[in-house]
């Protein structure tokens, strides 16, 4: 029978390779795109799976409820909960902490980034993460211990045996020499750890001095836990109000504390790690979340896209089956059974569909590596997940091409075919399915479309919309280290000084800041006092004229007023200052317009602040989050440093990178042990935007492909229809029917299940779009021109498709027609 089968194929090949190479070429694509994002799909899934233990594993994340602003689950906890945690409950088997940092080595002036972590010595306790050298009990238990991926050791030094080798690192403009402890091994699965390249311990001056570590409002990493046993987080998650209010209260006075009742404002929650790769999509400053939604829908993609090519080859499959009847009438009356017949047909659909198998995981290994480099992603193919699904694959889809035109094969009459002038064509019930199949099919490609479309609109916006300030000739630096006074006014000279700079200026936030300083502030309405939780910012003079930000009411700081100036911190019970609210903080006060907030005043604890101006709400942060409410102080450098400024500066008439040089050079002339790395805004938010951008582009190949297998099909069926119809087509010219009229009625036919298709995918596609975009903050209007464009674009690809064969018909000859027939 195999052989059968297999010389059947072959002569359909010769006899008919145009059909026969749309349907493997189709079926190749669907299965290649299917087999691609599956990989992709499962990724995301496996992330932080294989960490041992992972069923124990929790991250302590912080919820809060300020006055002023909407409450929100923060992705990390003070530190100073870890001794407090491990003691209350006895089933926390181990516990360490963990601050993100970045750690660079340097040389000859050159700094050299790492993505580094700072940490505990019971972190390989907790993890129990594989170490290539070193002993995980030890790693991290001396002061200047390291730990080094096996990429970074390589980098540092070439190779792996690294044990013992010392390495001079720079923190903050602090050199210390640390001693290799360990190397990590590598990690072929993802998880929150697959990107570090080092990792040291706390020192004992940070866990002594440190906010972070000795206040409960503070926040710098997070906290990992690992459970006795899994039925132990819900248990003690039913706790941990108790804890709060035990261990959090204090009176107002107590900068540790949270007051005396903290639960109303603080609670602690444990976030499991199993789940974290999704949960943290909706969790402030999760760095790892994605959304659960975008990434099933990518998974729902690649299954459309092989539901397409099933489709197609359905429908190629029973456009052909009358091609065969004659074969099937002879071989009937010689004795052949219908199951006989059925069994072939089934086995010859299956074969086409292995074929289709081995082609499209060739076209997988070739889209892979493109996949993973749009998306940033470790994907490589997976050949224990591929050789699980793609038998499963070919059964599937051989079942589901050959099961329909087997049955009408195999049906067939021997004497009512034999008799007949013309090969049958399946009635109406076959023209009705195949034209169900291509408006199924268009349907799922223009629904895909008008998503791409969406998708990449949204990510565009969300890079060039109005953050509030001017972009353009606006650099930022790092955060200068310290609290040295005349360091930080030399460094301000030192940067206007630079030929090209218009003005610098110093602020203690910046476009995706890496810390925030936050307290809550009241106002005395008639009605009652009311409270606003606000971001906390000090900017110096000519910061307005850095950054450009629009005033909407009142004036701008000013060093000829004396009040402006932040009074020194040593003068708290009394310190009085001017102050700038922005927008979302004015609402939030319950002021109705920007101007009616000027003279008021606001205060917090013993500091009282006059509002001399407002401007618009500048965005910090990402698009999704909503801009924090929000007071500026100012600092004329007279009396006082800042804490950690972040240089600004503008400036013209110099291109862009020669001006990072230049201040670059600026920076290391006052800091040269620290470095500066000055960057445009759009660089230090893109983080904000990648993972948007990059998933947007999966959708676009999606939607080609859907489209292209779409396109596929339509043509395999114009071409068989052109290849029936030339009699009707005869008869019509023969009775007058102009080639304009012909090709008028053969593009209608053809554009009739597509026009469909458009209406069904619109309303799918309105729904699902409208509900991404309710993620984002700031946002694009879903307009009819996303839908309009989608269907224009599907039109017009339709008729190319069809437009040839519609022509060649057209212009057939009525009598070759008529005498052909």
């Amino acid at each position: 029978m195999f052989a059968t089968i297999l010389k059947s194929v072959l002569r359909q090949m010769r006899r008919h390779p145009l059909y026969v190479g749309l349907n493997m070429f189709g079926l190749a694509l669907g299965v290649g795109v299917f087999l691609t994002l599956t990989l992709l799909v499962r990724y995301e899934y496996s992330f932080n799976a294989a960490l041992p233990d992972v069923d124990r594993l929790v991250r302590v994340d912080t919820h809060w409820t300020m006055p002023g602003t909407p409450p929100g689950e923060v992705a990390g906890s003070t530190f100073r909960a870890l001794p407090f945690l491990r003691e209350d409950f006895p089933e926390i088997e181990a516990g360490t902490r963990f601050e993100n940092t970045e750690l660079q080595t340097e040389q000859d002036g050159v700094f050299s980034s790492f993505v580094s972590g700072l940490t505990d010595p019971a972190f390989f306790s907790v993890f129990g993460l594989k170490l290539l050298h070193g002993a995980p009990d030890q790693a991290l238990a001396q002061p200047d211990g390291l730990v080094l991926s096996d990429h970074a050791a390589i980098r540092l030094f070439g190779t792996t045996e690294v044990m013992g080798r010392t390495v001079r690192l720079n923190r903050n403009g602090v050199t210390v020499t640390h001693t290799v402890t360990g190397v990590l091994a590598r990690r072929t699965t993802p998880d929150l750890f697959s990107g570090i390249e080092m990792m040291a311990p706390f020192s004992s001056e940070d866990m002594t001095t440190r906010f972070c570590f000795l206040s409960w409002g503070s926040d710098c990493g997070r906290i990992y836990l690992k459970f006795r046993r899994a039925g132990d987080i819900d248990a003690v998650s039913a706790r941990l109000r108790d804890f709060v209010m035990r261990h959090a209260a204090g009176a107002d006075s107590d900068s540790h504390a949270l007051g005396t009742h903290p639960e109303k404002i603080f609670g602690l929650l444990l976030a499991k790690l199993g789940e974290a790769r999704f949960r943290d999509f909706h969790v402030l400053y999760a760095e790892d979340g994605v959304d659960r939604t975008v990434i099933n829908s990518i998974g729902l993609m690649g299954l459309l896209a092989l539901a397409l090519a099933c489709a197609n080859a359905v429908n190629l499959a029973t456009a052909r089956a009358g091609l065969r009847a004659r074969e099937v009438a002879i071989r009937k009356t010689l004795g052949a059974s219908r199951r006989t017949l059925l069994v072939q047909f089934m086995g010859e659909a299956v074969l086409v569909a292995f074929i289709a198998g081995v082609l499209g995981l060739a076209l997988c290994e070739l889209l892979v590596p493109e996949v993973a480099s749009l998306t940033g992603e470790a994907l490589v193919v997976r050949y224990g997940l591929v050789g699980v699904v793609l038998p499963l694959i070919i059964l599937v889809c051989g079942f589901a091409c050959g099961i329909y035109p087997s049955l009408i094969l195999s049906g067939y009459r021997p004497a009512a075919v034999l008799a007949a002038a013309r090969m049958p064509s399946g009635g109406r019930g076959a023209a009705r399915l195949r034209d169900a199949l291509v408006t199924g099919q268009f349907g799922i490609a223009i629904t895909i479309v008008i998503c791409m479309l969406v998708i990449n609109h949204q990510t565009v916006f969300m890079r060039t919309a109005d953050p509030g300030y001017v972009r353009s000739g606006l650099l930022i630096g790092s955060a200068m280290p310290g609290h040295d006074l005349a360091a930080q006014r030399k460094m301000l000279d030192a940067l206007r000084a630079v030929p090209g700079v218009i003005t610098a200026g110093f602020g203690e936030l910046a476009p995706r800041p890496d810390t925030k300083n936050l307290g809550t502030y009241s106002y005395d309405r008639p009605a009652g006092p009311v409270s606003v939780y606000l971001l906390q910012d000090v900017v110096s003079v000519s910061y307005f004229e850095v950054y450009r930000p629009r005033l909407l009411a009142g004036r701008w700081f000013d060093a000829a007023h004396g009040q402006d100036d932040l009074p020194p911190r040593d003068e708290a019970p009394t310190r009085k200052a001017n102050v700038v609210l922005n927008a979302g903080a004015v609402s939030r006060f319950g002021f109705a317009a920007p101007d009616q907030a000027i003279g008021k005043i606001i205060k917090s604890g013993g500091m009282t602040a006059r509002i001399i101006g407002v401007i618009d709400d500048m965005r910090f942060e990402s698009p999704r989050q909503a801009i924090y409410p929000e007071i500026i102080f100012f600092n004329t450098l007279a009396n006082q440093p800042f804490n950690d400024p972040i240089p600004a500066v503008r400036f013209q008439g110099i291109v862009e990178a020669d001006m990072v040089r230049r201040l670059n050079r600026a920076w290391a002339g006052i800091l040269p042990d620290a470095s500066s790395d000055f960057s445009a805004v759009d660089a230090r938010m893109s983080a904000y935007y990648s993972g948007d951008e990059r998933r947007g582009r999966i959708f676009t190949l999606g939607a080609a492909a859907a489209l292209l297998i779409a396109c596929l099909g339509l043509y395999g069926l114009a071409a068989f229809a052109a290849a029936r119809r030339v009699h009707e087509i005869g008869i019509r010219k023969t009775l007058g029917a102009t080639g304009r009229q012909i090709v008028a009625l053969l593009l209608g036919d053809f554009l009739r299940p597509v026009a469909l298709s458009c209406v069904l995918a619109c309303p799918v596609a309105w729904v699902v779009m409208r509900r991404w975009l309710a993620g984002f903050d700031e946002r694009i209007t879903l307009t009819p021109a996303h839908f309009l464009i989608a269907v224009a674009g599907a039109f017009a690809i339709a008729i190319l498709t069809v437009l040839g064969q519609t022509f060649h018909l057209a212009r057939a000859e009525p009598a070759r027609a008529l005498r052909a027939e």
